[in-house]
């Protein structure tokens, strides 16, 4: 299977000009020339055959070949809002978010929380998520949304249409067989994750009055990032279960 690059735009011209780390990945690592073939992708479902057709020392003109038809994305919107771990477990987190297609992601200060990644720190993340999706075989990219706070990100929701579930040790189990929690239908799935210390009763609280469903995601305490993947990752799952 050729190698898969992003590239943040129209395919409509015939002929583009890759930059930057994706070129970078492509002259110097991968050692690709002219003549090579290629896929690109738009990050919004777009994907095409290319071919190389210039090097230079820092860009690379591709040559699109065909346009491939855009796939309906049939996967259940997948919100997941989380505590910040610290240190680079946060990165671990987004990149592993973004592999299970995850379609936005919204970093949470809570009272409890000790990590602000700050605005810098965010916008570094996004190449981690598009080297995730090249690896995944995604053709949409994550949204990393902007650091929120608990309750601005429970107002936001409080306006949608979505299933809301929050992590909690003493909730009840996820059944991947029971179709009233897992059933195939569109609307938006909200995966909330607190911080090391948990939530406090009153956030927590807060969330139930939302329409909340509190899930139990293992018998042991679960580190934010671990019990974030395994959160979206059993969503995913489920939903993504033949009828």
């Amino acid at each position: 299977m050729p190698h898969r690059f992003f590239f943040p735009g129209s395919f409509e011209p015939d002929r583009l000009l890759l930059e930057g780390s994706e070129a970078h990945h492509l002259l110097h690592v991968l050692r690709m020339q002219v003549g090579d073939s290629l896929l690109v992708f738009n990050g919004t479902g777009a994907e095409a055959e290319a071919e190389i057709t210039k090097t230079g020392r820092k860009t690379v003109e591709i040559k699109i070949t065909e346009r491939l038809e855009a796939q309906a994305n049939t996967q259940v919107p997948l919100i997941l809002a989380t505590a910040v771990p610290k240190g680079d477990r946060f990165r671990w987190l987004v990149e592993k978010a973004a592999e299970l297609g995850v379609t936005r992601l919204v970093p949470l200060i809570t009272e409890r929380s000790s990590v602000d990644p700050g605005e810098n720190r965010l916008k570094k993340l996004q190449q981690t998520i598009v080297a995730a999706a090249k690896q995944s075989g995604q053709t949409r990219l994550m949204e990393l949304a902007p650091l929120q706070t608990w309750e601005d990100f429970l107002e936001e929701t409080c306006q949608s249409d979505c299933r809301l579930l929050i992590a909690d040790p003493e909730g009840s189990a996820l059944d991947l067989l029971c179709q009233t929690e897992t059933n195939l239908v569109m609307s938006p799935v909200i995966l909330m994750v607190g911080p090391e210390g948990g939530f406090t009763s009153e956030e927590f609280n807060s969330a139930l009055e939302k329409g909340a469903k509190s899930v139990k995601l293992s018998e042991g305490i679960l580190r934010i990032e671990t019990a974030a993947i395994v959160f979206a990752g059993l969503i995913r799952l489920a939903s993504n279960k033949p009828e």
